[in-house]
C-alpha cells in the first residue's frame, strides 16, 4: 500500500515535467519553409530571432545559441520591428527547395538604413558560409541582386534545404524595423512590376500636383500655394525614400550622398512645411493668437533641429552619440507636431472655426496615417494599413482635398472681394453724386447771384449813363462815354454768358444729345468759330446725374479753351456711346495749343481731374495746323459693376 502511493506520488511530479519539457520543445520547433513557387505565407512564422546586445556576436556563437533554443518566435507579423534601439539582431530560418530542379529565390529586406549580413548552412549543419553583405549604401550597379530593396540571391539544388543566418545591424537609424519576404526570383520580379506601376502612378500624380502648385503661384502670387508646392515636394522625397525608389531615381554620385540623409528629416520637414499651409489657411496668426505663438516657438525649434539632422549627415558619423539623438529628437518633435496640428484642429472645430473644419477634411487622414508610422516605428502598434502605404494614399487624398478647398477658397475670397468693391464702387457712385448735385447747387447759386445782383447792378448802371442829361463837351470825351457804355454791355453779357455755363443743364428731358446740339447752336450762332456737333450710339447708357454732366462739362471747357486760344475757323466735336465706354473726340483747324497745354492751365486741370475721376484717359496732340482731344471714359459706375465673369 505504501509502495502504491510513493509511485503515485512519483507520477504526479514526473508527468507535469514531462509535459512542460514537450511544450517547451514544440515552442522551441523551427518550422521549415518550403518553396516551389511564390511563398504568399509571413515569413515570420519560419523565423526565429535572437538580440545581439553589443553586436560582437559571432557567426558560430549565434548558431550555437539557435541549436540552445535560445532564438525567439514572431508569429503572423509582416514587419520585424524592434523599435528604437542600439541592439543588432540576427533572424534564422530553413528553407527547403521543394522542386526537382535547381531555383534562385530572394531574401529580400525592405529598408534603407540596415546592414544585413548573411550567412548559410547546408542542412542545417556546420561550417557556417559567409554568403555576402547588403545594405542601402551600394548603389544599384553594386548590388549582388540589382532591385530596390537590398537582397540575397540564393541557389537552392533540388531538394536542398538551407539555415539562413542573417545578422541585422542599423547604419544610419536608431531602429530596428524592416518588412522582409523570401520568395523566388520571378514572383519578386512579378510583385515588383505590379508595385513599381502604383507607385508610379502616384509619384506622377504628386509630380503634377507639384507643377500645379508652382504654376498656381506664378499666377496667383498667393504664397499658400508655394508653401504646398514645397510640402508635396518633401513628401515625394519621403516616398521615394520609404519605397526605396531612390536607387532608380538618383545618379550614382547623387545618390550616395541621398543615402545619408536620415528618415526622421523626411518626417520632420513635410510636417515643419504642413504647419505653414495650416497657419496660412486658416488665418492663425489673426484667429488663434495663443497657437500662433506656440507654433512658432515650434517652428524655430524644428528648424534647428533640421540643420543640425541636415549638417551632421555629411560631418558627423552616423553612429555618433550627438547625431542619434538629433535624429530621435527630430522623430519626437515630428510626432509634437502632429499633436499641436490636432489640438490646432480640435480648437477651431470646437470654436466652429469655418476655414480650420475645411482644413481638418483634408488633413485628417494624413495625420493618423503619420501618427500610425510613428506608433509603428516606436513599436507602440500600429492603427491600420492600406496598401502600398498608409502614408502614400493618405497624402494622394490630402492633395486632392485640399487642391479642391484652395480653389473654393479662391473663390470666395474672389467673390468676397468682387462684393466688396461693388459695395465701394457703389460707395463711390453715391459720393459723386452727392458730391456733383452740391457742385451744382453750388454753381446754380453762383450764377443766380451773378445774374440777379451783379447783372442787374451792371445794367442799371448801363441805364444811368445812357440817361446821363450833359452831353459830352469834347469829341474825345464823346469817345470815351461811349466806350464805357460798350464795356458796361460787353461786362453785362459776360456776366450774363458765365451765369448761363455756371447754370447746370437739365438732362431730364431732353437728354445730353440735344443739351449739346443747343450748346453748339448757340456758340455758332453768336461766334466765329463754327462747330459741327457728331453724335453715335445709345445715351440711355450714360448715366444723367454724375457721368452726363461731367462730360459735358468737358465738352464745354474745350470748346472754350478753342475759342479763346486756337484761332481756328472750324471745329468739330464727336461724341460716340460705344459698347463697352464712352469716347469724345475733338478737333480744329487753328494754329494748335501748344502753350495752353504746356502751362496746363485751370480750364485743362479742370478736365484732367474730370476725366480721372471717371475713370477716363486723355490724349492730346496738338501742332501748328491744329488741335486733337482725345478722351475714353469707361461706363459710369453704375453699369460697370465688376462681376464674377469680369473678374476670371
Amino acid at each position: 500500500m505504501g509502495l502504491l502511493t510513493k509511485f503515485a506520488k512519483l507520477k504526479a511530479f514526473i508527468l507535469p515535467v514531462i509535459l512542460c519539457a514537450c511544450l517547451r520543445v514544440s515552442a522551441n520547433n523551427i518550422d521549415t519553409l518550403l518553396v516551389k513557387g511564390p511563398v504568399n505565407d509571413y515569413l515570420s512564422n519560419y523565423y526565429t530571432w535572437f538580440k545581439d546586445s553589443n553586436g560582437t556576436l559571432t557567426p558560430n556563437a549565434a548558431y550555437d545559441s539557435l541549436k540552445a533554443h535560445k532564438f525567439k518566435h514572431d508569429r503572423n507579423r509582416k514587419v520585424f520591428n524592434r523599435g528604437f534601439t542600439g541592439d543588432s539582431y540576427w533572424l534564422a530560418v530553413y528553407v527547403k527547395n521543394d522542386t526537382t530542379i535547381q531555383i534562385p529565390i530572394l531574401w529580400s529586406f525592405y529598408n534603407n538604413y540596415l546592414s544585413f549580413d548573411l550567412y548559410e548552412a547546408d542542412e542545417g549543419r556546420l561550417p557556417l558560409k559567409f554568403h555576402g553583405t547588403q545594405s542601402s549604401l551600394n548603389p544599384l550597379d553594386k548590388r549582388e541582386y540589382p532591385v530596390r530593396s537590398p537582397s540575397f540571391k540564393i541557389l537552392m539544388a533540388p531538394q536542398q534545404t538551407k539555415l539562413l543566418l542573417v545578422k541585422v545591424h542599423a547604419i544610419n537609424t536608431d531602429n530596428i524595423y524592416f518588412p522582409t519576404d523570401i520568395t523566388t526570383t520571378e514572383d519578386y520580379l512579378q510583385y515588383e512590376t505590379h508595385n513599381s506601376f502604383l507607385l508610379g502612378k502616384f509619384i506622377g500624380y504628386f509630380l503634377f500636383a507639384l507643377v500645379f502648385n508652382i504654376l498656381l503661384w506664378f499666377a496667383l502670387k498667393n504664397k499658400l500655394h508655394l508653401w504646398h508646392a514645397a510640402y508635396v515636394l518633401s513628401l515625394i522625397g519621403f516616398n521615394i525614400n520609404e519605397f526605396l525608389l531612390d536607387t532608380f531615381t538618383f545618379p550614382n554620385w547623387l545618390y550616395k550622398l541621398w543615402v545619408h540623409i536620415p528618415k526622421s528629416m523626411f518626417l520632420l520637414l513635410p510636417v515643419y512645411l504642413g504647419i505653414n499651409i495650416l497657419q496660412i489657411f486658416i488665418n492663425q496668426k489673426q484667429d488663434f493668437k495663443l497657437l500662433y505663438k506656440i507654433f512658432r516657438v515650434y517652428k524655430v525649434v524644428a528648424l534647428v533641429v533640421l540643420a543640425f539632422v541636415f549638417a551632421n549627415s555629411f560631418v558627423l558619423p552616423a553612429n555618433n552619440a550627438f547625431v542619434a539623438f538629433v535624429r530621435l529628437t527630430a522623430y519626437y518633435l515630428t510626432l509634437a507636431g502632429l499633436m499641436l496640428i490636432g489640438v490646432n484642429v480640435v480648437s477651431g472645430i470646437v470654436r466652429k472655426h469655418y476655414y480650420t473644419i475645411i482644413y481638418s477634411i483634408s488633413t485628417i487622414f494624413l495625420l493618423f496615417a503619420f501618427l500610425d508610422f510613428l506608433l509603428n516605428t516606436l513599436k507602440l502598434g500600429q492603427l491600420f494599413f492600406i496598401p502600398p502605404g498608409n502614408i502614400v494614399v493618405a497624402f494622394t487624398f490630402e492633395i486632392l482635398a485640399l487642391t479642391v478647398i484652395f480653389v473654393f477658397k479662391y473663390k470666395k475670397e474672389k467673390n468676397d472681394s468682387i462684393q466688396a468693391l461693388n459695395e465701394t464702387f457703389n460707395m463711390r457712385t453715391s459720393w459723386a453724386r452727392e458730391i456733383i448735385k452740391i457742385q451744382e447747387l453750388e454753381r446754380e447759386r453762383i450764377a443766380r447771384d451773378l445774374h440777379d445782383d451783379v447783372g442787374a447792378t451792371l445794367s442799371t448802371l448801363k441805364l444811368h449813363l445812357s440817361n446821363h442829361p450833359e452831353k459830352a463837351k469834347t469829341k474825345q470825351e464823346a469817345l470815351d462815354y461811349q466806350r464805357s457804355i460798350d464795356l458796361i454791355t460787353k461786362i453785362t453779357e459776360d456776366v450774363r454768358a458765365i451765369s448761363h455755363d455756371l447754370l447746370p443743364p437739365d438732362f431730364s428731358e431732353d437728354g445730353l444729345f440735344i443739351a449739346l446740339q443747343s450748346r453748339i447752336d448757340d456758340i455758332n450762332y453768336h461766334g466765329r468759330i463754327k462747330f459741327q456737333l457728331v453724335t453715335e450710339g445709345d445715351e440711355e447708357k450714360i448715366d444723367k446725374v454724375t457721368t452726363a454732366i461731367l462730360i459735358y462739362r468737358i465738352i464745354n471747357e474745350l470748346i472754350t479753351n478753342i475759342i479763346k486760344h486756337s484761332d481756328a475757323s472750324e471745329a468739330s466735336v464727336q461724341l460716340a456711346v460705344l459698347g463697352t465706354g464712352i469716347q469724345i473726340i475733338i478737333e480744329d483747324n487753328g494754329i494748335g495749343m501748344g502753350t495752353v497745354v504746356n502751362k496746363a492751365g485751370i480750364g485743362l486741370k479742370n478736365i484732367a481731374s474730370r476725366v480721372e475721376f471717371l475713370n477716363g484717359e486723355m490724349h492730346i496732340d496738338t501742332s501748328k495746323n491744329g488741335s486733337t482731344f482725345i478722351i475714353s471714359i469707361p461706363f459710369d459706375l453704375k453699369h460697370d459693376l465688376i462681376t464674377d465673369n469680369d473678374a476670371s
